[in-house]
């Protein structure tokens, strides 16, 4: 800890050493969270400025994971929907096919 002199000069007398290192750790860890903090927003800034069209950056899909808790679990379909799904998607390469060949 600090304490100013008395007599108005502007020099600083230590009272404990181990406190002044104590003081300094903490002021640096106070330190690297405010560099963060800057950062962190410095961030959020520049992807705000407008529309961002795609796919986000790595650093702000990380963030959102992360925040979202757990991972969602993964949808799985029954067999006989896919079966179905195939066949709809069978039938609409077959239509375009014919359009396709109609059209030459």
């Amino acid at each position: 800890m600090y304490l100013r002199n008395g007599n108005g000069s502007s020099g600083f007398t230590i009272v404990d050493g181990m406190e002044l290192t104590k003081v300094i750790a903490e002021l640096k860890q106070e330190r690297a969270a405010i560099d963060e903090a800057l950062a962190a927003l410095d961030r959020i800034a520049r992807a705000s400025v407008g529309k961002r069209r795609g796919r986000p950056p790595a650093w702000l899909a990380d963030k959102a994971a992360s925040e979202a808790g757990e991972p969602r679990k993964k949808r799985s379909l029954s067999p006989e929907v896919r079966k179905k799904m195939a066949e709809a998607q069978k039938k609409r390469w077959a239509a375009y096919r014919k359009e396709a060949a109609a059209q030459k």
